[in-house]
Parts: C-alpha cells; sequence; structure tokens
C-alpha cells in the first residue's frame, strides 16, 4: 500500500476523508499515520462507513467546525455512534459564509481564513487542545466541504507539530485532487445549490497568506496557540504523542 493510498480513506458518505500522518519534521521526526483525520461533513456516512471510523480507524471523538445555524448539515450516522462531540464554529461570528460561485475566489478565501486567524484564535486554540488531548485520539476534525475551516486547522496543527511548510501547503491542495466530487456533494446541501467548481477550489494564496500573517504577527502556529491560552505543556504533550522517529 503506497503512502498516498494511506492518506485517503475510501468512504461511501465522505469524499474527503483523509489522514494527516506521514509528514516529516524540521527535526527529522514524522507525523503519526492513523491519529488524526480531516474531512468533508459526515452527514451521509453509511453504516459501513461508521464501522469503519470506529472500528478499523478506532476514531473516539469528533470536532466539528461548522457553524450551528442553517449551515450545519447534521451529524448523521455518527450522532448515535458512542463518540465524542466537540463543536468549535470558526465562523458563526462572522455571520455567512463566502459565496461558492462567481470570481476572486483567491482574494474571498484569502479573507475569509484572515478573518478566522484574527476574530476566533480562541476557538481555534480550544479545537487544538480537543485535538490535543490523548483521550480524545484517534480524532476527526471537519466542516462542510473539509477545505477551508479544517485546512486551517490542519495548516496550524502541522505548524505546530514542525511540519515544513512545502508539505502544509501541499495538503491544502489535495482537497483539489477530489473537487468534483466535493461539488456534487455541496449541490445536495441547502444553500449550495449555485456552487461552481472555480468557486470552491482551495487557492495556494489563501493558506500561503494565512500562514505568513501567523509568522508575522505571532511568531508561527506554537506562538498563536500559546497567545490563545493553549498551556506549553499541552503542546509539548501534544508532539509527544503525534511524532515517531
Amino acid at each position: 500500500m503506497t503512502k498516498e493510498m494511506e492518506r485517503r480513506i475510501p468512504l461511501e458518505g465522505c469524499v474527503n476523508f483523509r489522514d494527516l500522518g506521514g509528514y516529516p519534521t524540521a527535526d527529522g521526526r514524522t507525523v503519526r499515520w492513523r491519529r488524526l483525520f480531516r474531512s468533508d461533513s459526515p452527514s451521509s456516512l453509511t453504516k459501513a462507513d461508521v464501522r469503519t471510523i470506529t472500528g478499523s480507524l478506532g476514531i473516539q471523538s469528533v470536532v466539528d467546525l461548522r457553524s450551528s445555524g442553517g449551515t450545519n448539515d447534521g451529524r448523521g450516522l455518527l450522532a448515535s455512534s458512542g463518540i465524542g462531540y466537540h463543536q468549535f464554529p470558526f465562523l458563526e461570528r462572522r455571520g455567512f459564509l463566502p459565496p461558492t460561485s462567481g470570481k476572486e475566489v483567491a482574494k474571498r478565501l484569502t479573507d475569509m481564513y484572515q478573518w478566522i486567524l484574527l476574530n476566533a484564535g480562541t476557538l481555534v486554540a480550544q479545537a487544538f487542545t480537543t485535538l490535543a488531548q490523548p483521550v480524545n485520539q484517534p480524532a476527526l476534525f471537519h466542516c462542510s466541504a473539509g477545505k477551508d475551516r479544517t485546512g486551517v486547522l490542519s495548516a496550524t496543527i502541522l505548524d505546530v507539530l514542525g511540519v515544513g511548510r512545502e508539505d502544509i501547503v501541499a495538503d491544502f491542495l489535495k482537497t483539489n485532487e477530489v473537487i468534483d466530487a466535493v461539488l456534487a456533494r455541496l449541490h445536495t446541501m441547502p444553500g449550495f445549490e449555485k456552487s461552481t467548481r472555480e468557486g470552491i477550489m482551495a487557492p495556494k494564496a489563501a493558506i500561503e497568506k494565512y500562514l505568513d500573517v501567523t509568522q508575522s504577527e505571532f511568531g508561527g502556529s506554537e506562538g498563536y496557540m500559546l497567545h490563545h491560552g493553549v498551556q506549553q505543556n499541552a503542546i509539548d504533550g501534544f508532539r509527544a504523542s503525534m511524532l515517531s522517529g
């Protein structure tokens, strides 16, 4: 089985479900496989999918980054699976999501990521702390498409772990490999019927600016987490549990 085959987990009800493990760090270690998973909405998971998640993947908890209003399309069968559930709605206070059609996608999403960075830091830190707790691992975190809110949290996590920028950006862009499937799913969700392929692509410029401003304003993702209340021992413990080698 190749590294790429291991990263993307094939499920009937999710199209962007993948492992965050396998990336090398600057100090020569590697992010452990099968500890953290990122995904699009789990609302359409089948019974077989749930068996995979709770069985072979052993996932203990879910961190939902969606808002609690109309953009939340439900928890699906995971709601009755016994898995722990935590919600940190990164964009709820902003009050709206950018359109998923039209032009200037990179600008729209860059603006949204900057809003999260500068206005939802406490929620990002709370989500990070929840995922960092060994009792919650293996864990899944997700939003609707598994691209934007999930993307910035993934970038933050990988940056804290010491993964290189090239790999962080590459992980973010992997959504574009399944963008047609993501679009098909979005079309079934209320409010996303007019989404277009161009309107939902993951733009490299947006995540690069997110990382740039994190560095310039906070000295990197570790500084960002510390600034928003995460304890140093939680970060150190997270690295110890998540890195091998």
